[in-house]
């Protein structure tokens, strides 16, 4: 398991959001979430992650990837992704790095509520790089 900070992408991050819940890593066209361990992340936690994505990326996030890289323990209320959908915040993408198995279990419970294309992975490299691969096509 690694965090942003222990990738040779750390240096690529445009902006670091530390939040009481979570670290929060803007990149060119994607953000990676490292939620702390213990935190139940919900609608509450996310809304100024939001705020701070939309200012930030000047965006509603339909050209945007966000990334949860799930190093710690932590639940997440699925049924607040529908909360996007009224709030008219919208992704190109989200994926989620799992290191268990029961996560990826619970990813693919995750993924009956997201509207974008959505992807788990087994390591943070790959997510990257496949953000990063997605955010060049849309952009070009």
């Amino acid at each position: 398991m690694s965090t942003v900070k222990e990738t040779i992408f750390y240096t690529e991050v445009l902006k670091e959001l530390n939040l009481p819940y979570g670290d929060f890593y803007f990149f060119d066209g994607f953000i990676v979430s490292e939620i702390f361990e213990g935190v139940n992340f919900t609608w509450e936690e996310a809304k100024p992650v939001i705020y701070e994505v939309t200012s930030f990326y000047e965006s509603d996030g339909a050209d945007l990837i966000y990334i949860s890289n799930r190093i710690n323990k932590y639940s997440v209320k699925p049924l607040d992704w529908l909360n996007f959908a009224s709030f008219s915040f919208k992704l190109l993408g989200y994926g989620v790095i799992n290191y268990s198995e029961p996560g990826k279990l619970n990813s693919k419970l995750e993924s009956m509520f997201v509207r974008s294309k959505f992807k788990t992975f087994s390591s943070i490299v790959e997510a990257l790089q496949w953000a990063a691969e997605l955010t060049k096509n849309v952009k070009s």
